[in-house]
């Protein structure tokens, strides 16, 4: 520490160097920005088409009033900025709209209605029924791609014929040269 006399008595005098990280540290941070930006830029096409191509509202204000907020925040959104989950979320409720793709932009916007939502109409005394008849078609079509469970088909409680291996059966044409 270096001392600087001012006339007034000694005062200790310390540099302040700010720490600064590599170049390449400062090029992987605005790299890392630069494309949290592309990607918010990214959702907010999506948003904007959303609300333009698929469900038809042509103005922000509609969309707005649909969901709750300001004419302002729908704007936002689109450009990128202010989008936060619990926004996502009301969309994708709201609109009945996949999460994933409104999100990350994976698969399709129509979100597929949700199997358990419909085995909730259904009385508690078909579930059984149902059960055994989704894994029957599940043992069906995984015999059929020629797959087995882990354990083989014993442990999938199948009565095959002896010498009978999942995918011998397969409808599937062996490709002609």
């Amino acid at each position: 520490m270096a001392w600087l006399n001012l006339g007034g008595g000694n005062a200790p005098v310390t540099s302040a160097k700010r720490k600064v990280g590599s170049r390449a540290e400062l090029a992987g941070g605005k790299k890392r920005e630069a494309e949290k930006h592309a990607e918010l830029i990214e959702l907010g096409k999506r948003i904007r088409f959303l609300r333009k191509e698929i469900l038809g509202y042509h103005r922000q204000s509609d969309f707005a009033d649909r969901l709750g907020v300001t004419r302002g925040a729908v704007g936002n959104w689109e450009i990128g900025v202010g989008m936060k989950r619990d926004h996502l979320m009301m969309i994708a409720k709201e609109f009945n709209i996949s999460w994933v793709w409104l999100a990350e932009g994976k698969g399709t916007p129509i979100a597929k209605p949700s199997i358990d939502a419909r085995l909730e109409m259904l009385p508690p005394e078909e579930y059984e029924t149902l059960y055994e008849h989704f894994q029957t078609m599940i043992d069906n079509r995984l015999r059929a791609l020629g797959r087995k469970e882990p354990g083989g088909d014993e442990a999938s409680g199948l009565d095959l014929p002896e010498g009978t291996k999942a995918g011998e059966n397969s409808k599937r044409r062996k490709p002609t040269l």
